[in-house]
């Protein structure tokens, strides 16, 4: 379950140049289902209800199969919450090791698109 580490991004930024570079829309896509996995629910004013808690509260929890659990329904209900009218979620596995978190996100862009797989691995806070 191990990808390489890549960070959300926005959809166009400044490059060489001063020329602006665009990304796909599923690499987009890819990055917004980061972002609600790593927001913390009450962290935007405006929605309270927005986002998973995947980032540093769950890293200072002690790593076990419940807290897996726990992810897997906060992501699930999160990206469907959100996107929901981008995306179907297919399926959404978390796995808990002695120092890491890994959670693994298969969804489906609509309409109809091809499956996508977005992997999103945390370190545990202390070792």
């Amino acid at each position: 379950m191990t990808a390489p580490r890549r960070h959300a991004g926005q959809p166009w930024a400044v490059v060489t140049g001063r020329r602006l570079s665009t990304r796909s829309a599923l690499e987009h896509l890819d990055d917004l289902v980061r972002i609600v996995l790593l927001t913390e629910p009450n962290e935007r004013v405006h929605r309270p209800g927005f986002g998973a808690g995947l980032g540093a509260s769950t890293l200072f929890q002690p790593l076990s199969p419940g807290l897996a659990a726990t992810v897997r329904a906060r992501a699930r209900g999160s990206l469907m919450d959100a996107l929901g009218d981008r995306l179907d979620v297919v399926d959404v596995e978390v796995e808990v090791t002695d120092s890491t978190l890994s959670a693994l996100v298969v969804y489906r862009p609509k309409p109809a698109g091809e499956t996508r797989t977005v992997t999103l691995t945390l370190p545990a806070a202390a070792l």
